[in-house]
């Protein structure tokens, strides 16, 4: 399935409409970007620029309700309005968060929330060809941007943190579409893919890959290998991990590294970390974590309401659980995040029959829980919600008791 399905007939319009709209909220900080600022070069039709993206979007979602509407039912709905509820609450009883939740509203409850609709009715038969040429699309042109900057004279000698994250996502799709096709010239795409992250030197978007292909790796040789091997093998990886936080050889090729990234202009933090020994160290984060824990310990019970982070800190705390926390209480936010992880268990165990819906569910896991154990929150994270709709709709597809699908409505 390519760009010459797209106008299949066989396919309903509202499915095609859906595939658009996925297509465009997929790409709206990459591919989307580099559109805009074309346009915004164009006289007289520049003054559309700021439009075009949001009018499409929302053109393909008022095609796409038929879609919606087959594979959303009435609970999600409540859950949705539950979120809506406690936003209007925090505002009527935790009156210090209403000007953050007045910024922040069209964020939180329609671009980031509105994606749990998304993810419920995703359809990865449809739709992961798609996902995979707007990954690669958005990969090549973010990185040839990148080296047009370079060759205006621009040494990124900081990391850039908000390019690294918009483009995750596509470089992790990448990276899993290769683990699931295994052929080479989808691996070659996912490893330049992956060292392209390396060009903006955070630390992040490249653990959320080095997790997931970790766990890629854990379950592909505990299926393929004996117990024995599969013991050396973990053994191997324990073993290799000690030695590349500790050997010195390791150390000099970071220099060699960095030294030519350097050379090109790239940002060599990623590498200085490593050399330095501080690849683990976060000085910024420290000063959150420490301010916020204070924070939960003064008032432990019930907390400082939705958003009370930003309140107090000035900014979220780049920490899911202590995040949780602080907007609940430890006694609520502890019950959200055994939640949470019940649905994130329940995901793995109901997608093992399906090996490209269990991967992406992985893929997921390791980009959105390792980057909101790091950076980001949960209240304006899009991938977040996506995440808990394709969970809830794996819930559905897997081991359910009652009526077939049709073939249009299935999750894989």
């Amino acid at each position: 399935m390519g760009a010459s399905r797209l106008f299949n007939k066989k396919q309903p319009y509202y499915l095609i409409a859906f595939r658009i709209l996925l297509a465009l909220l997929w790409t709206q900080y990459t591919v989307m970007t580099f559109v805009r600022a074309i346009v915004q070069r164009i006289p007289y039709v520049n003054i559309f620029a700021d439009y075009i993206v949001p009018v499409a979007i929302v053109l393909a979602l008022i095609l796409s309700i038929p879609w919606f509407i087959k594979n959303i039912r009435g609970v999600d709905v409540l859950l949705y309005l539950g979120l809506v509820i406690l936003v209007i609450f925090t505002m009527v009883v935790f009156k210090n968060n209403v000007e953050t939740i007045e910024e922040q509203w069209w964020r939180i409850l329609i671009s980031s929330a509105g994606f749990y609709f998304v993810g419920l009715s995703y359809s990865h038969k449809n739709c992961s060809r798609d996902i995979f040429w707007c990954s690669l699309a958005s990969t090549v042109l973010v990185f040839v941007y990148q080296l047009f900057k370079i060759r205006s004279g621009v040494v990124l000698e900081e990391d850039n943190m908000y390019v690294a994250y918009n483009l995750l996502p596509s470089a992790m799709y990448l990276i899993y579409y290769a683990s699931i096709k295994l052929r080479k010239k989808y691996w070659l795409v996912a490893i330049a893919s992956a060292l392209t992250m390396f060009v903006y030197g955070t630390r992040g978007p490249i653990l959320c890959i080095i997790v997931y292909l970790a766990l890629y790796l854990v379950h592909r040789f505990s299926k393929t290998t004996s117990k024995r091997k599969f013991a050396l093998i973990l053994i191997g990886l324990f073993a290799l991990a000690i030695v590349l936080v500790y050997d010195d050889l390791f150390v000099k090729l970071a220099s060699l590294i960095s030294n030519i990234f350097e050379r090109f202009g790239f940002s060599t933090r990623i590498f200085d970390f490593y050399v330095s020994g501080d690849v683990a160290v976060s000085k910024g984060r420290d000063y959150l974590t420490n301010h916020v824990l204070e924070a939960i310990a003064k008032n432990p019970f019930i907390g400082y309401g939705f958003t009370g982070d930003q309140y107090l800190l000035g900014v979220y705390c780049h920490n899911l659980i202590y995040e949780m926390w602080c907007h609940f209480g430890v006694i609520l936010g502890s019950l959200f995040l055994l939640s949470l992880a019940g649905l994130t268990v329940v995901a793995l165990l109901k997608s093992r029959s399906n090996k490209k819906i269990f991967f992406f569910v992985v893929m997921l896991i390791s980009m959105i829980y390792v980057k909101l154990m790091l950076s980001g929150t949960y209240t304006m994270e899009p991938y977040f919600y996506f995440m808990l709709g394709i969970f809830v709709a794996v819930n559905r597809k897997f081991y359910k008791t009652r009526r077939v699908k049709s073939a249009d409505e299935e999750v894989g």
